[in-house]
């Protein structure tokens, strides 16, 4: 086998190989960007940074609870307002 001959089979075998390789790629790419596997990962991310969050909040109200209770007791007020005008508005009775 001359000179000529050796390179043209090494670039053959390469180009098998790289062949492969770009198939292979392919197929990852491709599972990877599934509909359902996008979604997948969005929610497993959404569960980490949502554990983040909470963990994150915890440890800000275990530090300084007054401003957690305060707006608590406003988010309850606010909710239960028309009651509680109710119970405002109401006359004392004279018995």
């Amino acid at each position: 086998m001359n000179l000529i001959d050796e390179e043209l089979a090494k670039a053959e075998t390469n180009s098998v190989d790289a062949r492969r390789q770009l198939a292979r790629t392919v197929v990852a790419l491709q599972s990877r960007l599934k509909p359902s596997a996008l979604a997948r990962d969005a929610i497993e991310e959404l569960k980490e940074v949502g554990g983040e969050m909470a963990r994150s909040g915890i440890e800000s109200v275990k530090r300084n609870p007054l401003p957690a209770i305060g707006i608590t007791a406003l988010l309850t007020a606010f909710i239960a307002r028309k009651p509680l005008a109710r119970l405002l508005r109401r006359q004392p009775t004279d018995a």
